[in-house]
């Protein structure tokens, strides 16, 4: 050690000293464990002592050994938003985590369902058939229905024409008609949503499907050429 930094440390000591000791022992050498917290306040003010000041609550600290080698770092204790952030990106791990899982599950049912691509195409093909012959019935069904619903809506205009009211029964009537009418239209609509689910999810399942079969080719040929 120069002078120059002899000098200095003993300058340190002794600014350091009343900090550790009492009066009847600070002619005495500070025990070699002792822990001498630095640290710099907001205003860029340095604290030292034996505990951290209380300015330095949103600061680092550093550790000091008697003899002005540093030991250690505290680190400053997170602000607000850097919790937010760090508990943010553990849900997106967490999120990712699960996507990942998920995936993973589903790839393995596909591969255990379907021994080909074909039978993708020939249970989707199954199910839309089934959902259309639903279908077909249900238009069957409307075909008298509406025909009912127009007579009687011809009744009740003529009926009205004469200056008459219409009777409650008939009123009933068309009314009970149109409801099954809607009833049948709505029960169309919804399976026509689903053969489109199905059609979509079809398509998704091949494309998934010839990745996963493509990986698996691609696997052995890997591993054969990491044995040479």
């Amino acid at each position: 050690m120069t002078a120059k930094k002899s000098l200095l440390f003993a300058v340190l000591l002794a600014a350091l000293l009343p900090l550790f000791a009492t009066p009847v022992d600070a002619g005495k050498k500070l025990p070699s464990d002792t822990k001498i917290k630095k640290c710099q306040d907001a205003a860029g003010k340095w604290h030292y002592g034996d505990e951290a000041a209380e300015e330095c609550a949103r600061t680092g600290v550093i550790e000091l050994s008697p003899e002005g080698v540093k030991t250690g770092v505290i680190k400053a204790p997170p602000t607000p938003e850097e919790v937010r952030q760090r508990e943010q990106q553990q849900t997106e791990l967490e999120e990712a985590r699960k996507r990942a899982e998920e995936q993973a599950r589903r790839d393995e049912q596909l591969l255990s369902t379907y021994g080909h691509e074909k039978d993708i195409i020939y249970i989707r093909d199954r199910k839309l058939a089934q959902i259309e012959y639903t279908i077909s019935a249900a238009s069957e069904t409307m075909k008298p229905l509406r025909a009912a619903l127009s007579r009687m809506q011809a009744d009740a205009a003529k009926i009205r024409e004469r200056g008459r009211e219409v009777p409650p029964d008939l009123n009933s009537q068309i009314t009970k008609t149109q409801a099954q009418i809607i009833r049948h239209e709505a029960m169309i609509a919804t399976k026509r949503r689903e053969q489109e689910t199905i059609t979509q999810q079809a398509e998704a399942d091949l494309e998934r499907y010839r990745e996963l079969k493509l990986q698996q080719q691609a696997t052995p040929t890997a591993s054969k050429a990491k044995s040479q």
